[in-house]
C-alpha cells in the first residue's frame, strides 16, 4: 500500500514480475483485481480489514487468513463501535492468528468466531532479530568518524514536537557530557529543513547532515548529525550508548523498539507505546527499557545510561536474550496455514 512497501516487495522478490499496489476498496476496483488472479489463499497481515476486499474474495471462494492479527489500544474502542459491520467481516475470514492473548479476546469482542482465533505471537520478533547487518557498527562509525569511547544518543523515529525535547534534553546533557554526539533520525526524512531550524532557534551547533557524505562532505566534529536518509536507521542504532524511539512522547503509538534493543541498547520511549506493547512489557521488565514522560525525565533516563555505562550494558544484553526467545512466531504461522490447507483440502 506504499511506495516503501513496494520497493521492499520488489527488492525481495526478485523472481516475481506482478507486484503491485493493493486496489483501493471500492467494489469495482478489487472486484477486477481479484477476478484477474483469482486467488487459492488470501494472508492479510496485522488488521488490514478492507470490507469490500474480503466480500470479493469469499465469492470466489478464496481462504482468508489474518497473520499477525492485532487490535491497538486506539482501534479497539472504533472497532466495538462499529461491530456490527465488522462481525460480518469478520465471519468470512477463516483463520485468525493473533499476536497476544489480549489481541485474540478483542477480536473475538468485535466478532470473530472463537474457534478460528488461536495465538502465534509476533511476527516482528522474527523479522527485526534475524535482519542484523554485523558490520553495520563499523560502517556507521566510518561515516560519522566514531572511535570506540564515543558517547552516542540517537533518536530515532521522530515526530514534531519530539525533536523539541531532544534537543532540550541533549542541551541539559552536553554540561555533564561535553563530547556527547546527538543523531536524530525523523520518521520522515522530508523534515530535516525543519529540524535544522530547530536547532538554530536553540543556538545549538549547524548539524551534519547524512545526505552530504555523497558528495564528500564530513562531520568534522560536529556533535548533531540530522541523518535525513532512509532505510539506515536499524543500523544507526547499532553506534549508540543510549536510544530514544520516537511516536511516543506524541500520541503516535510509538515505533520499533525491538530494533535498537538487539543491538543491546538501552531504549527509552514515552507513554504512547500501543503499537508496540508486547515490546514494551519485555523491555521494561528486563529494565532494559525506560519509559518518560516529559523532558526532565528524558534527561534523567540518559544521564543514568550515559554516567553507568557498564551495568545498563548488562540490562541491555538481557533484553536482548529475552527479545530472542520470543522467535518463532513465523514458522508457527506457516505450520497452522499448512495443518489448516490440508484439512480443508480433505475435507
Amino acid at each position: 500500500g506504499t511506495e516503501t512497501g513496494q520497493a521492499t516487495a520488489k527488492s525481495i522478490l526478485t523472481q516475481v514480475s506482478g507486484t503491485f499496489f493493493l486496489p483501493l476498496d471500492f467494489p469495482w476496483s478489487v472486484n477486477r483485481v481479484v477476478e484477474r488472479i483469482r486467488p487459492d489463499v488470501f494472508i492479510l497481515m496485522e488488521t488490514e480489514l478492507w470490507p469490500n476486499l474480503i466480500n470479493s474474495l469469499k465469492r470466489h471462494e478464496t481462504r482468508i487468513i489474518l497473520v499477525n492479527g492485532r487490535i491497538s489500544d486506539r482501534s479497539y474502542p472504533r472497532y466495538k463501535f462499529m461491530r456490527p459491520l465488522f462481525s460480518k467481516t469478520l465471519e468470512q475470514i477463516d483463520l485468525f492468528l493473533m499476536s497476544s492473548e489480549l489481541d485474540a479476546m478483542r477480536i473475538i469482542d468485535i466478532g470473530a468466531s472463537p474457534d478460528r482465533v488461536h495465538i502465534t505471537g509476533n511476527t516482528k520478533f522474527d523479522a527485526v532479530c534475524s535482519g542484523i547487518d554485523e558490520s553495520a557498527p563499523e560502517r556507521i562509525s566510518g561515516i560519522l568518524h566514531l572511535d570506540a569511547e564515543s558517547r552516542v544518543l540517537v533518536a530515532g523515529s521522530t515526530h514534531p514536537g519530539e525533536e523539541e525535547a531532544v534537543l532540550d534534553a541533549y542541551s541539559a546533557l552536553i554540561r555533564q557530557f561535553p563530547d556527547l554526539v546527538l543523531i536524530i533520525v525523523p520518521r520522515h526524512v522530508e523534515r530535516a529543513p525543519e529540524i535544522v531550524s530547530l536547532l538554530s532557534s536553540r543556538s545549538l551547533p549547524e548539524p551534519f547532515l547524512r545526505s552530504s557524505v555523497e558528495t564528500g562532505s564530513s562531520r568534522e566534529g560536529r556533535p548533531i548529525v540530522i541523518w535525513d536518509k532512509t532505510g539506515e536507521l536499524r543500523d544507526v542504532y547499532s553506534v549508540a550508548s543510549v536510544v530514544f524511539v520516537g511516536g511516543s512522547l506524541v500520541k503516535k503509538g510509538g515505533q520499533n523498539i525491538i530494533e535498537p534493543a538487539v543491538w543491546e541498547k538501552i531504549v527509552v520511549f514515552g507513554p504512547s507505546m500501543e503499537d508496540f506493547r508486547d515490546a514494551r512489557d519485555i523491555l521494561i521488565g528486563c529494565r532494559s527499557g525506560i519509559e518518560v514522560r516529559n523532558v526532565k525525565e528524558l534527561v534523567s533516563a540518559f544521564q543514568r545510561v550515559l554516567a553507568d555505562p557498564a551495568t545498563y550494558r548488562t540490562l541491555a544484553a538481557n533484553g536482548r536474550e529475552t527479545l530472542m526467545s520470543h522467535r518463532g512466531s513465523a514458522a508457527r504461522n506457516a505450520q497452522f496455514i499448512s495443518r489448516y490447507l490440508m484439512a480443508r483440502e480433505r475435507a
